[in-house]
């Protein structure tokens, strides 16, 4: 007998959200280590969804105006458990972490009387365990928390006066597994029971009488819209399969057996194809989990970490089922969307509409239909239909996914569902098509709003005067000393620059990325194999179409209006006008032995086989190509880039040179101009690219980005003196080194294999993997107006629209001193300002020396130290100097504006302290973080010595985390 298709529920996934995964990264660099980023909890309504990390982000997109933030939980790695989300007079966010710290955020409005700055609450103290639950009252006054240990928390949030005054409620003996809170009775759900706490009264009262068969992950929901306490109802999950409806005095009122709707099929949520498999465990016994009430009066949402189950607790029958789909981490809804967080990095929204629809409130009813896999009805019967779905899909964001929408067909018979709420109207497909109608519209984008979120928005970044700030058109600049550090030999001084800080990750389509270019409106890769590629540019995900084959090198104009392709063997390059991505093209043939081509929007400049460089002007979509006339080249070039009246060449040994000379009369330009920037910083680049705002980017041997501002054709070199590098901050989602880890392993494995030194293998490969790359020129960055563009050399490539950080690294030599002075430590003041911040360091323990930033011989000043001590540690502030001694006594050297270094050492009063003996300090603003040789951090309130006679502020002991040991505290 043949097998029976697998019946669907009229409840579906339309499309997956691409635009919600790809702004979350796949990993982070924490220093030298890249750290995978899992997804460990969710929760939605209809203006957000919250998805919290393994590395302590909370990623909050608002889905009003399709923007992605991101809140960190003071800075720690600790994986989120726990995020409930309220929509009130103001939106709230609760965030419950592994260590059992809870986090409340009062968010940013822009609606007229709501709240315009970001506030946070913290409630520490209490829980000492993973966080497993969170409950809001429904005016975002009262906030309830449970972990795994049993205990409960009421938090009494006061936004008004800006207080968080937690209390523990009560511990129960087994892990708390759900909360709710709903006229002023709580109502708690844990591994061993279900109870309701009345929060005025303060009793406890159990559900039901008879003590559960098993314990297990079994929660508890309110049936909503009820507006009386006594009117309240309960829907309690129980092994067996069992669902139990109690009132508000916990007495069991009917006792749904669910089993016998399992014995048929089960109708599964259809979901949107995926690559890969998506199986996954199911256990022999199905069970219900934690529940919520879902969409219409008797529907339940029933979930646990195999499967997520609709049922019709009224009709008892199942609307749809996810089985057998992979491990279930969270689950959340909101009035008409189910939102399932998947251990495999997916978010699935199961729904009856599209998420266009959705977010506009236009809910369709649909009808169960009378289908013999629905299952014996075992009270009430009722009748209607289900319609079938439009096959084709699109895999664009399921924001703008209208014509799934517009393809669904509705049919309704005259007998409605008596379950039909108030809240839905049946409409018929007449009615259906008559009222939705699409239309395309232009929207124009306001040019304040691509001043605040587009990737050359800047920020201030200061010269070297480090006084006002110069603004040069769009662009500021500011410099600053925010960190030092102590080299070997030397000192150097970093400077920044903003760009930004946010990164997204894409998959390439093919094998690998040889080349990525970004025009206006598409983006394009070319893989190793010959495969050129094109996508629109991503709203949310990318839909990948291929557009040639066996192509060694691709470019495109700025716009995206002109195109040449340079043909694998031949080494032929041919131009189009009029790219269209669907349809016949022409291609002209334009220059034969062909290395690589560069386009502005009416020229082009092209590298023969041989190393020469020729250039085509009076270019246009009519005229792609034209005569080619030689230009003559101080060397042989590799690479150039080219736009608005500048050119920039690489030359085959990662020598930079930029052309001068370039006008609208001259597109030839006058003359090379070598690049001694790049020299005298070591650069070593192997690519480069022109970017928006007359910006130059560069691509180096070891995977650093830098770039350079104020290109322009008056100025083609640019207005900065030195590249700024790409800082690589605890977000950054690429890896800094996967361009080279296979040059590198080659090292590794020829050096062992041929018992040769590791540095002259790795010399010939890199001369080979040069000597390669001239032939085959990657093009892995690539700008436009939407940001910055970086391929890995992988299958994959990153995005920054966000801001992104640039540092310059300056040598000093401190007066009186020698390059080659080797210096032992140095310190900086936390609080920089326009006066400048002062520098400590010393060549050994037992000297100290002070330096002014400002003073531009960097003359250095002698601080005595007490006799006879050797200072292990320094921590400078605005108003203070505090140092750590061999033996554990802090001495604190009171710092003024009459005298910046200070008068004397004062011996700071430790006695509170006991035994205990400090390791490590550090001084921010208006506090001092320490910590002892056990681990232990203390906390002190206030820089300065003060007078024994009088009350001195108090150390406060942190327990740090479980199983970790600190040595250290920073603070800013």
């Amino acid at each position: 007998m043949a097998d029976q298709p697998v019946p669907q529920s009229a409840l579906r996934e339309f499309c997956p959200l691409y635009y919600l995964l790809n702004a979350i990264p796949a990993k982070v660099q924490k220093g030298f280590r890249s750290v995978l980023v899992y997804l460990t909890a969710l929760d939605a309504n209809s203006d957000y969804i919250a998805v919290g990390s393994s590395i302590g982000m909370l990623y909050l997109y608002c889905r009003r105006v399709s923007q992605m933030n991101k809140y960190n939980i003071e800075g720690k790695s600790e994986a989120i458990t726990a995020v409930k989300l309220l929509s009130c007079f103001d939106d709230l966010v609760a965030v419950g972490t592994a260590s059992g710290q809870v986090a409340l955020f009062q968010l940013v409005s822009q609606l007229p009387g709501r709240n315009k700055q970001l506030r946070r609450f913290d409630v520490v103290g209490f829980h000492k365990s993973p966080v497993t639950a969170l409950a809001w009252s429904a005016n975002g006054m009262k906030l309830f928390s449970g972990d795994d240990k049993g205990k409960v928390v009421y938090s009494a949030v006061d936004l008004d006066q800006g207080v968080c005054n937690p209390v523990l409620l009560f511990e129960e003996p087994s892990a708390i597994v759900q909360l709710e809170y709903s006229q002023k009775v709580l109502l708690i759900s844990s591994h061993q029971r279900s109870l309701l706490f009345y929060t005025q009264e303060q009793a406890l009262q159990q559900l039901g009488t008879r003590p559960r068969k098993s314990n297990g992950k079994y929660g508890a929901c309110f049936q909503p819209g009820l507006c009386k306490q006594s009117d309240l109802l309960v829907y309690a999950a129980r092994p067996g399969l069992r669902l139990w409806r109690t009132d508000i005095r916990g007495l069991v009122e009917d006792t749904l057996v669910l089993k016998p709707l399992f014995n048929q099929e089960v109708p599964q949520f259809e979901l949107f194809p995926r690559l890969g498999p998506t199986g996954g465990y199911r256990p022999q016994e199905r069970q219900l989990g934690m529940v919520s009430c879902f969409l219409r009066e008797g529907w339940v949402l029933s979930w646990n970490e195999y499967s997520v189950y609709v049922l019709d607790c009224l009709n008892q029958v199942i609307i749809g089922a996810l089985e057998s789909s992979g491990d279930i981490v969270s689950v959340s809804c909101t009035e008409n969307e189910i939102f399932i967080l998947k251990g495999d990095r997916d978010i699935v929204r199961i729904s009856n509409t599209p998420e266009g629809l959705a977010s506009n409130r236009k809910s369709i009813l649909y009808f169960i239909s009378e289908r013999p896999w629905v299952g014996e009805r075992l009270s009430h019967q009722r009748g209607g239909s289900v319609g079938g779905t439009n096959e084709s899909r699109s895999r664009s964001s399921s924001i703008t996914s209208w014509d799934s929408a517009q393809g669904m067909t509705l049919s309704t018979t005259t007998e409605q569902s008596e379950l039909s709420s108030s809240r839905y109207s049946a409409i018929n497909q007449e009615d259906f098509q008559q009222e939705l109608v699409v239309k395309a519209i232009k929207v124009k984008k306001k040019a304040k709003r691509r001043r605040q979120g587009d990737l050359f928005g800047m920020t201030q970044i200061f010269y070297a005067d480090l006084r006002e700030p110069v603004q040069l058109n769009s662009w500021t600049f500011a410099c600053s000393f925010s960190r030092v550090t102590c080299h070997l030999t030397g000192l150097s001084f970093c400077c920044v620059a903003q760009l930004a800080e946010s990164w997204m990750g894409y998959t390439g389509p093919g094998c690998g990325i040889l080349s990525l270019v970004v025009t206006d409106r598409y983006i394009w890769c070319l893989d190793f194999k010959g495969g050129l590629y094109c996508s629109a540019l991503p709203d949310g995900g990318l839909s990948w179409q291929k557009f040639e084959e066996n192509v060694q090198q691709v470019a495109l104009s700025p716009s995206g209006s002109l195109l040449w392709k340079v043909e694998q063997k031949t080494m032929t390059a041919y131009a189009c006008g009029k790219v269209t991505i669907k349809g016949k093209r022409h291609w002209y043939k334009a220059l034969e032995d062909c290395a690589f081509v560069a386009l502005s929007e009416d020229t082009a400049w092209i590298i023969s086989t041989s190393g020469d460089l020729y250039l085509q002007t009076g270019l246009n979509v009519d005229r792609p190509c034209a005569r080619a006339v030689k230009v003559d080249c101080p060397c042989p070039m590799a690479q150039v880039a080219a736009r608005a009246g500048v050119v920039w060449a690489l030359s085959e040994h990662r020598a930079v040179f930029y052309r001068e000379g370039l006008s609208s009369y001259c597109s030839e330009g006058e003359m090379w101009k070598y690049d001694k920037i790049s020299e005298s910083q070591g650069l070593e680049p192997i690519c480069i690219a022109l970017g928006e705002n007359n910006t130059a980017w560069a691509l180096d041997t070891s995977g650093s980005l830098w770039f350079r501002t104020g290109v322009s054709a008056k100025k083609p070199q640019g207005e900065d003196d030195h590249w700024w590098q790409v800082s690589i901050t605890d977000y950054v989602v690429f890896d800094q080194g996967s361009l080279f880890q296979t040059l590198i392993q080659a090292t590794q494995n020829v050096a062992t294999a041929t018992k040769a030194p590791v540095e002259r293998v790795a010399e010939c490969l890199r001369v080979a993997f040069l000597s390669q790359q001239s032939q085959c020129q990657p093009s892995l960055v690539s700008s436009n107006a939407t940001g910055v563009w970086i391929a890995s050399g992988r299958n994959d490539f990153h995005v920054a629209k966000g801001s992104l950080s640039g540092t310059f690294w300056q040598g000093v030599v401190p007066r009186g001193t020698v390059s080659a002075t080797k210096w032992a430590f140095v310190y900086s003041s936390a609080v920089l300002s326009k006066e400048g911040s002062f520098l400590w360091l010393g060549q050994s323990k037992k000297d100290l020396f002070c330096v002014w930033d400002q003073d531009g011989q960097m003359h250095p000043n002698t601080v005595q130290l007490p006799q006879d001590i050797e200072m292990v540690q320094l921590s400078a502030c605005r108003d203070a100097l505090w140092g750590l001694d061999q033996h554990g006594r802090v001495h604190i050297r009171t710092l003024s504006a009459s005298c910046p270094t200070g008068m004397h050492w004062n011996l700071l009063d430790l006695s509170q302290l006991g035994q205990v003996r400090l390791i490590s300090i550090s001084c921010g603003s208006q506090n001092v973080w320490a910590c002892d040789g056990y681990g232990m951090v203390y906390f002190r309130v206030g820089t300065q010595h003060l007078n024994p006679s009088m009350m001195l502020p108090a150390w406060i002991c942190i327990e740090p985390p479980e199983q970790i040991v600190l040595i250290s505290r920073t603070t800013g």
